[in-house]
């Protein structure tokens, strides 16, 4: 009798600490979601991966959030299938581009080593190069985030390394938590942004970087170790390229200022 009292008891202490767990997920959740801002917002486009993250809808809580925040209205747009919706939008109907993270650019596209190169999906880099095409046309806004910042570099002709291979440098950029500062090249975008030559900690999540510079594109931005962590693009319009994850935390003051100026520069393009 007392053993099954005491199972009893286990089992509501179990289901109170399960439901106390999901109620703080849930409020959690809701102080992190931001609404959409309605149809009448300067509409950007966000080309995304099949990841689980975007699958399971997590990014309503990084990019979409933060765009949100800004009084833009993000449209999600996965390779290839997407392409036909797109073409009925793009570009009359948007104001921006936003390039996401995911698996690396195809080595062929820079003539680089394929043997280093993980997750490549060509119809991907077909898809978004196909977009920055249009975008560059249109003289659309255009913010990368990690691989983002990578294409846009190629898309210039423009090169990738790999520090995959190097431990301590790779793991100093495979860190999710920790971060690292970025130095700022004064007289850059970027520096103009923040108002200082340092900024972090960073989120990064990264076995590539860009290594040469294409046509037009400077580097603005490096990691105390050297990597390049930001890129600016020549032209009259926004077209930065940032190797961290400005999507993650969502809390960050050093996030905020980049979407800020981002959707300033949206929504300026979007009046002309």
């Amino acid at each position: 009798m007392k053993h099954t009292k005491s199972k009893n008891l286990f089992r509501r202490i179990a289901r109170w600490v399960a439901f106390s767990l999901l109620a703080a997920t849930a409020i959690a959740g809701l102080a992190y979601y931001e609404r959409d801002p309605g149809p009448g917002a300067p509409a950007v486009l966000v080309a995304i991966d099949r990841s689980l993250w975007n699958t399971l809808g997590l990014n309503q809580f990084t990019y979409v959030r933060n765009l949100r925040r800004q009084g833009l209205r993000p449209i999600l747009v996965e390779y290839p299938q997407d392409l036909s919706a797109v073409e009925q939008l793009w570009p009359e109907d948007i104001d921006g581009l936003v390039l996401t993270g995911g698996g690396d650019v195809a080595a062929k596209r820079y003539d680089g080593d394929p043997a280093v190169t993980r997750n490549v999906k060509d119809a991907r880099d077909d898809f978004e190069l196909w977009l920055l095409d249009t975008a560059d046309q249109a003289g659309l806004p255009v913010l990368g985030l990690c691989r983002g910042a990578q294409l846009m570099n190629v898309w210039r002709g423009g090169t990738l390394g790999d520090h995959r291979h190097d431990d301590a440098r790779f793991g100093a950029h495979q860190n999710a938590f920790a971060g690292h500062t970025v130095i700022l090249e004064q007289g850059t975008a970027l520096h103009e942004i923040y108002g200082k030559r340092v900024i972090g900690n960073v989120t990064t999540w990264h076995g590539q970087y860009v290594d040469e510079p294409g046509a037009g594109v400077t580097i603005s931005g490096l990691a105390p170790d050297g990597t390049p962590e930001a890129i600016e693009l020549e032209g009259e319009t926004f077209r930065i390229g940032v190797q961290w994850h400005a999507e993650i935390p969502p809390w960050d003051d050093t996030n905020d200022r980049l979407f800020e100026a981002y959707a300033d520069a949206v929504r300026q393009a979007s009046t002309k």
